[in-house]
């Protein structure tokens, strides 16, 4: 008898922490693919946020039992499509949340403090610290939009540093030392803005042209969550005019980009590899807990984080 397809659908991911809890599970094989396949005796795929899992791709995958995102998001996966085919779908909560807060944190020091954009006017022949004059952390505003569990995360980093923090977050009543208000009574106050909201056809672009144009010409803008969160073209022009005076991207539109996406080519713009989720003691956890899903479905248990069962 064939034995159980598990599949992680991602070429730098752990295949040893994605196997060690299925290690006890008899007839099963773990395998790594760089596309989603299709086929029988396929019961599990593991997939990150670039690989999406929706009505086209379940035709393909009749004995399907459990889709397991190796990520927070679970933007990639139409939970429906999932569910009316038969499957459990999972993610990974919380697994990196020090990680992205630290990120987020280290880019509002080093837009605020010149660290970066100064070495490249060095770098450029140039010795100006007015070129990208820095400024005191300790006073300045921090804008957070969205505060889930990242955002929590980021404010009480910023708050450590004695920066005022404020918080947009709808859903959200009350954060210990982070005054919430509106997103728009928000924006024109901030020296740095960074978004930490999952990304919802509600939240798609929920920073554009208007929220830029309300932001402060001297204000910065971090991305460390998803892309499609702002509006890639709004904010190239307030960039390119001088109407945002820089900006912080670990997320991009295309990942990774061909080599003529406009962000390259963007004024006093930073841009890191999708990386605010990486340390060596996360880099594995995600695909365990992957694992970990796909064992308890297997088991006929009920998985850990699950977004939708079975219909």
């Amino acid at each position: 008898m064939s034995a159980s397809r598990v599949v992680l659908v991602d070429q730098v991911g752990d295949l040893e922490s994605v196997a060690a809890p299925l290690s006890a599970q008899e007839g099963v094989s773990c395998e790594v693919h760089h596309q989603l396949p299709q086929g029988e005796q396929i019961v599990a795929v593991l997939v990150p946020p670039e690989v999406p899992v929706g009505a086209a791709e379940l035709r393909g995958l009749p004995d399907l039992r459990v889709v397991a995102a190796t990520s927070t998001g679970y933007d990639h996966l139409d939970l429906n499509a999932i569910a009316s085919a038969g499957a459990w779908a999972t993610h990974c909560p919380g697994y990196c949340d020090d990680e992205v807060a630290d990120h987020t944190i280290a880019f509002a020091l080093d837009l605020l403090r010149g660290v970066t954009l100064l070495d490249r006017s060095v770098h450029g022949g140039r010795w100006d610290v007015q070129e990208v004059p820095p400024r005191r952390i300790a006073g300045s505003v921090l804008g957070i939009a969205g505060l889930g569990r990242i955002g929590r995360e980021v404010a009480r980093r910023a708050l450590a540093l004695e920066m005022r923090v404020l918080g947009a977050d709808p859903f959200v009543t009350a954060v210990p030392g982070v005054d919430l208000m509106a997103l728009s009574e928000l924006l024109p106050t901030v020296d740095v803005l960074t978004v930490h909201a999952p990304l919802t056809p509600e939240t798609h672009h929920m920073i554009g042209a208007a929220q830029l144009a309300a932001m402060r010409s001297d204000a910065y803008l971090i991305n460390c969550a998803r892309a499609a969160l702002i509006d890639r073209d709004a904010l190239g022009a307030a960039l390119r005019a001088g109407r945002l005076a820089g900006c912080a991207l670990d997320v991009l539109d295309h990942e990774p980009p061909t080599g003529d996406e406009p962000e390259l080519d963007w004024p006093r713009t930073l841009i890191n590899p999708h990386a605010a989720w990486y340390s060596p003691q996360s880099a594995c956890e995600p695909y365990r807990r992957a694992g970990e899903a796909v064992r308890a479905v297997l088991a006929g248990e009920e998985p850990q984080d699950a977004l939708a069962r079975p219909a």
